[in-house]
């Protein structure tokens, strides 16, 4: 029953300290807070690709993607999981555009694959147009895998009509024309023309002086030339760059090469000084985003420092509470089984004291008888011994063999087999030795066992010595030894 309850309360231990890891471990704070920079870091991010900082962009996106990732889904409700998928998917579609802008065509595809399933579960059909529309692109440029941009291109058109948007309707069939149908100028321009005059799209207005000018179609080549200067623009560099371009084709079909190689030249200083700038932009970057990643790297290590000593620390006392309550447990198991033992050898006394008194009464009265007999011979009567008594006369020990045997066994197992492991240990000791043993063990006098064996005193005392010389002959006390050894084990 004792060893029942040790195993209880052991499992009762386990089972509390591992409610109290996890709860230690559950980080639906730290989740909420990972979200909420994910949020910002991508609003940053998708602020500066919209306005062609790409690296900048890329940074901020980096940063979103690596706190939206850290969040587990058992430390977030189911709510706030599909708002972390759904930001995620984002993240990673604008990172895709950025990679685009540096025609980095491979990367981007990756990032467009990873955003398409998270946009899928969102339903968010305007998203999902343009990633498949950048991935049948990306496609298209970089592998010229027409059959594969073609299927990407249908997916894209599908979400653009059930989204109900006819800007991105036009706009995937623009690109499906330019990159898979490249011969379509009719089609291509008839698209581009809705684009730029019905939906404000002004970048297709460069792609139909493309066509017009491919056709040698000049004046009207220079007529939409004209409408390509948007103000107020995110984009104002970019048409600048392809007015100036365009520009000194038109005027390079009419004839006029001395100011179309003005342009170009000038254009071209003008590309030298954006590509100067932009090196040093980018060096300083670097510089400054190894510093803010070493400082950032240091902080989480310190960070980590703090909380593996946190943990360690909790682990100890973890420990050391478990190890205080084993102790404890432990001890109360052997005191409880000192009181077992010590009742069941008080038990044993009791009974072989009783039966000790029995035999005193029984040698008594056969003393008594004997003497009685004795009297009568010294009368000159010859009286005979009673055939009991002569079998008295004849008998070696009070206690028969089986009793004998039964009281070691008796105390063997109330001492959990230490008799057993007195008879392995020290295997010189006799039949008789152990005889004396047990009742030495179980408290009897010297007088008592002269009685219970039917010896003298004497044969008692040597006896005892014969005990301690096939145990030790060091020791002093064989009686007292012997108790401690069977209480001991």
């Amino acid at each position: 029953m004792l060893q029942k309850k040790v195993v209880r309360s052991s499992w009762g231990a386990v089972l509390a300290v591992t409610l109290f890891v996890t709860s230690c471990g559950l980080g639906g704070h730290e989740a909420q807070k990972r979200l909420s920079e994910g949020e910002e870091y991508y609003r940053l991010g998708t602020s500066s690709n919209q306005q062609s900082r790409y690296e900048e962009s890329t940074t901020y996106l980096k940063q979103a993607e690596e706190s939206l990732l850290a969040i587990q889904q058992s430390a977030v409700s189911s709510q706030d999981w599909l708002r972390r998928n759904q930001l995620l998917g984002y993240t990673w579609f604008y990172m895709g555009n950025s990679c685009e802008s540096d025609q980095l065509y491979t990367v981007a595809q990756d990032y467009y694959r990873k955003a398409i399933p998270l946009l899928e579960q969102g339903s968010n059909t305007v998203y999902l147009t343009c990633a498949y529309r950048d991935l049948a692109r990306t496609i298209a440029i970089a592998q010229g895998e027409r059959d594969s941009a073609l299927l990407y291109f249908s997916r894209a058109e599908h979400y653009a009509r059930e989204a109900q948007n006819d800007l991105l309707i036009l706009d995937v069939q623009a690109y499906r024309y330019q990159l898979c149908y490249p011969d379509s100028v009719a089609q291509r321009l008839a698209v581009c023309r809705r684009l730029a005059e019905e939906h404000g799209a002004h970048a297709r207005y460069s792609e139909l002086v493309e066509l017009l000018l491919a056709g040698h179609a000049t004046d009207s080549a220079a007529y939409y030339l004209e409408r390509l200067q948007p103000k107020d623009s995110a984009y104002t560099y970019w048409f600048e760059q392809s007015y100036t371009y365009l520009k000194s084709k038109v005027l390079s079909q009419r004839g006029q090469a001395g100011q179309a190689y003005d342009l170009l030249l000038d254009l071209y200083d003008r590309k030298i000084d954006e590509l100067q700038r932009d090196a040093g932009a980018r060096t300083y970057a670097l510089a400054l985003h190894y510093d803010v990643e070493r400082e950032k790297h240091l902080a989480q290590e310190a960070q980590r420092e703090r909380r593996w000593q946190q943990t360690v620390s909790i682990i100890l006392v973890l420990v050391l509470v478990l190890v205080v309550a084993l102790l404890l447990v432990l001890w109360r198991y052997w005191q409880h089984r000192r009181r077992e033992q010590a009742a069941a050898l008080q038990a044993l006394q009791e009974k072989y004291v009783q039966q000790l008194q029995l035999a005193l009464e029984r040698l008594q009265q056969k003393v008594s008888l004997t003497r009685e007999i004795e009297m009568q011979r010294l009368r000159g009567n010859e009286p005979e011994f009673p055939k009991w008594l002569q079998t008295y006369r004849d008998e070696q020990l009070t206690m028969n063999k089986e009793s004998l045997d039964e009281l070691i066994a008796s105390v063997d197992n109330a001492l959990d087999g230490a008799i057993s492991r007195l008879r392995a240990d020290y295997p010189r000791l006799t039949e008789s030795d152990m005889q004396f043993a047990i009742l030495s063990i179980i408290g009897a006098s010297d007088n008592d066992m002269s009685i219970l064996l039917n010896v003298q005193k004497q044969t008692i005392y040597h006896r005892r010595q014969i005990v301690r010389k096939h145990v030790d002959g060091q020791i002093d006390d064989i009686d007292t030894w012997l108790r401690r050894y069977v209480l001991k084990v």
